[in-house]
C-alpha cells in the first residue's frame, strides 16, 4: 500500500484522531517472521529476568538455570517454527536475522549487566534487601517485554503505523511505567545503587541490538559487496519472475552491509535499445560481468568510493541493481526485432530483475530508517519509476529519489512509435491515478513526475544533469539517435543534439519545479559529462558558481534551505575529460585553452565565451 496516508497529516491532528484505521493487506513473511522473533524476545527477555528475580529472594541456583534453560528451549523453538512459517509463505528469514543462539546471547549478557547494577549495594542475605532487588528486577521485566511487543508489532505491520507514531509512543509509555515502578519501589529502604536512568539504558541498548539484528541481516557481508546469482524463477507478490539478461544470459546482483540502518538502492546504467538497429549495434549492457566492470568492489570513486570520509553514503547499506536488460529497468516483454541486420531476440526483463532484487533487498534490510534510490543513465529512470514501488517495501521509511543523468529528453515518435516495445505500461503502480496517460499525452516524464511527487509529497525527488551531457552513450548521444529514426549515418554524430538537448533539458527541469515546488529540485552543472555518481567531481566541482554537488545531495538529505534549484552560469564551459567531438565542429569551439559548447556565438549572449579566454 503506497504512503498516501501520509498526506493526512496536513489536515492535522483533529482529522487524524476522527479517520478510521486503514485496512492493510496481510503482513510480509519477512515481516511476520521478524515480528514474531522479536516477541520471542520479549518473552524469553522477561522470563529470564524474573528468573533472576527469584533467584535475589531463594538463591536456588539448580531451579534457576532449569528455569533460564527452558526459557532458551521456547525461543528457540517458537523462533525456528517463525523460519518454517516463513519458508512456506515465500521467504527464507533465516537469512534475515541471526541466529536464537546469538539472539539469547545477546539477551543473557544484557541481562546479566542489569542483575548486577540492581544488585549493586544490596545484601540479598537479608530478606528486604532481596525483595527490593526482585521487585526491580520485575519492573525491568515488564519493561523489556513491553518494548519488544511494541517492536514486534511495528516491523510486522510497517504501513499501519507509517510515522511510528504507535509505536513511539508504546516505548514511552513503557518507560514512564518503569520510572513509576523504580521511584515507588526505592521509595522505602532499598540500598541499590542503580540509578532508574541506567537501568532503561541498559534497556534501551539491548532492544537497538536486537532490532538491528533482527533487521538488517548479519550474513550481508560489511568488507566489500557480494555477489548475488539469481536464481532462474523466483515467487513474489503472486508472481513467478525470471531473471534474465537481454541475450538469455544470467542475472546477478551486488549488495553490502554497513553501519547504520539506512539503504541506498542503486540502479546501474548502460544504455538502451528498442528496435533492429539499436539492439544489434548494440547500444546497452546485455550481460552481467561480476568479475569485471558491474562489479562495485572495482568502483572507487565519487560516491562509489566508500573510504572517503565526505561520502555521506560510506556508513550505509547498499543494494546495487545490475542492468543488462536494455529497458531501463522497467521493461517486460520479450522482442524479435527484424530489419537491416539478421532479426536479434532481447528479453526486456528489466522489471522482472528489479523486482527479484527489491525481494532480496526487502529481505534482508527490514525496516530501515531512509532509502536513497538513485541510479545513473538508464539506471536513473531505473529509480526514478522503481522509487514508488519500494515505498510500499518501506512504508515507515524516509525516501530520497534522485536520478542521475535521466531527464527524459525524449521525442514523441520515440513514445509512440518505440517505447511500447519494451511493455513498460504493464507493470506502473496502478494506485497512482493518471501515470499511463502522460505516457500517451506528450507530457512524458515532466508529467510522470508531477504526480509522483504530489503522490508522495514526503519524499524529495531530484534530476541531475550537466548542461549538455554528450557522448554516443550521453543523453545527448540517445536523443540524437531519436532526431535520426533509422539513420545510422547520423548517430556518431552525437554532438548535432547538444543544443537541442539542452534547451528540452532546461524547460523540463524548470517547469517541473514551478509546478512542485515543495519536493522536487532540479542541479544542472556545467559541461558535457555524462553522468556523476562515479566521479570524483562530485566533491570539488564548483564550476559556473554551483554548489558541490556533495553539499546539494547532504541538504536534500537534511531536508535544508541549502536544497535548492541549481543551475550554473557558463554553462558552456567543459570540464577536463568532458565529451567532445575531434576535430571541434560546433556547436564546440576551441577559446583560448577551452573547449566550450555555443549554441548561439553570434549573438551577444554569447560574449560570455571571449571572456574566459
Amino acid at each position: 500500500m503506497m504512503r498516501r496516508a501520509r498526506r493526512l497529516l496536513a489536515l492535522g491532528p483533529i482529522l487524524a484522531l476522527t479517520v478510521a484505521p486503514a485496512v492493510h493487506a496481510r503482513a510480509y513473511p519477512t515481516n511476520a517472521c521478524v515480528g514474531t522473533k522479536q516477541k520471542r524476545v520479549a518473552d524469553y527477555c522477561r522470563r529470564a529476568l524474573e528468573v533472576w528475580g527469584r533467584w535475589d529472594v531463594d538463591q536456588d541456583v539448580a531451579a534457576r538455570n532449569t528455569a533460564l534453560a527452558r526459557a532458551a528451549a521456547r525461543l528457540e523453538g517458537r523462533w525456528l517454527r517463525a523460519e518454517r512459517a516463513s519458508l512456506a509463505a515465500g521467504a527464507d528469514c533465516t537469512q534475515t536475522t541471526t541466529t536464537p543462539e546469538e539472539a539469547r546471547t545477546i539477551v543473557d549478557d544484557a541481562v546479566h549487566g542489569i542483575v548486577s547494577a540492581v544488585n549493586a549495594g544490596l545484601d540479598l542475605g537479608k530478606h528486604a534487601d532481596a525483595a527490593c532487588g526482585r521487585r526491580l528486577l520485575d519492573a525491568a521485566a515488564l519493561e523489556c517485554k513491553k518494548v519488544f511487543l511494541a517492536e514486534g508489532a511495528f516491523v510486522r505491520d510497517l504501513a499501519a503505523d507509517p510515522h511510528h507514531a504507535r509505536h513511539d509512543a508504546a516505548l514511552a509509555a513503557a518507560n514512564a511505567g518503569f520510572a513509576k515502578a523504580f521511584a515507588r519501589i526505592t521509595r522505602s529502604e532499598c540500598p541499590t545503587t542503580a540509578t532508574e536512568a541506567d537501568l532503561q539504558q541498559r534497556i534501551d541498548g539491548l532492544r537497538t541490538e536486537i532490532v538491528r539484528q533482527t533487521t538488517i541481516s548479519p550474513f550481508v557481508p560489511d568488507a566489500q559487496f557480494a555477489t548475488i546469482d539469481a536464481p532462474g524463477s523466483v515467487t513474489y507478490e503472486g508472481r513467478t519472475f525470471h531473471p534474465v539478461c537481454a541475450r538469455g544470459g544470467p542475472y546477478a546482483f551486488f549488495a553490502k552491509r554497513g553501519t547504520v540502518n539506512k539503504l541506498v538502492v542503486y540502479y546501474q546504467g548502460g544504455g538502451a535499445c528498442w528496435e533492429n538497429l539499436t539492439c544489434s549495434i548494440p547500444v546497452c549492457d546485455i550481460n552481467v560481468d561480476p568479475a569485471g566492470g558491474d562489479n562495485p568492489n572495482n568502483q572507487h570513486s565519487g560516491f562509489a568510493d566508500l573510504t572517503n570520509p565526505q561520502n555521506p553514503f560510506r556508513d550505509w547499506n547498499i543494494v546495487f541493481v545490475s542492468y543488462c536488460s536494455c529497458d531501463i529497468h522497467f521493461g517486460d516483454a520479450a522482442q524479435d526485432y527484424a530489419g537491416l541486420f539478421p532479426t536479434v531476440h532481447v528479453e526486456h526483463r528489466g522489471f522482472q530483475n528489479a523486482k527479484v532484487v527489491e525481494k532480496w533487498a526487502r529481505e534482508h534490510f527490514v525496516n530501515p530508517e531512509e532509502v536513497f534510490v538513485t541510479g545513473s543513465s538508464a539506471g536513473a529512470y531505473g529509480a526514478w519509476f522503481h522509487a514508488p514501488l519500494l515505498e510500499s517495501v518501506w512504508p515507515a521509511s524516509r525516501f530520497n529519489v534522485l536520478a542521475d543523468a535521466g531527464n527524459g529528453v525524449v521525442t514523441q515518435q520515440f513514445l509512440d512509435d518505440e517505447f511500447p516495445h519494451w511493455n513498460f505500461e504493464a507493470n506502473l503502480p496502478p494506485d497512482i491515478p493518471g501515470l499511463v496517460d502522460v505516457l500517451h499525452d506528450g507530457s512524458g516524464i515532466p508529467g510522470y513526475t508531477k504526480l509522483v511527487t504530489s503522490f508522495f509529497p514526503e519524499t524529495r525527488w531530484a534530476h541531475y544533469s550537466s548542461a549538455f551531457d554528450g557522448g554516443t552513450g550521453g543523453q545527448t548521444g540517445f536523443y540524437n539517435v531519436m532526431l535520426n529514426p533509422n539513420d545510422v549515418s547520423k548517430w556518431t554524430s552525437w554532438w548535432n543534439a547538444s543544443c537541442a538537448f539542452n534547451e528540452k533539458m532546461r524547460m523540463q527541469a524548470i517547469e517541473t519545479a514551478a509546478a512542485v515546488p515543495s519536493n522536487y529540485r532540479y542541479y544542472i552543472g556545467t559541461g558535457s559529462r555524462h553522468t556523476m555518481y562515479g566521479s570524483n567531481k562530485v566533491y570539488t566541482d564548483t564550476t559556473g558558481g554551483v554548489p558541490t554537488i556533495v553539499s546539494w545531495i547532504n541538504a536534500m538529505l537534511g531536508g535544508t534551505p541549502a536544497w535548492t534549484n541549481v543551475e550554473c552560469a557558463n554553462c558552456g564551459l567543459l570540464l577536463p575529460g568532458d565529451p567532445a567531438p575531434s576535430p571541434l565542429v560546433p556547436p564546440f569551439f576551441q577559446r583560448g585553452p577551452n573547449i566550450v559548447i555555443d549554441c548561439n556565438p553570434s549573438s551577444p549572449s554569447g560574449a560570455f565565451l571571449d571572456a574566459i579566454d
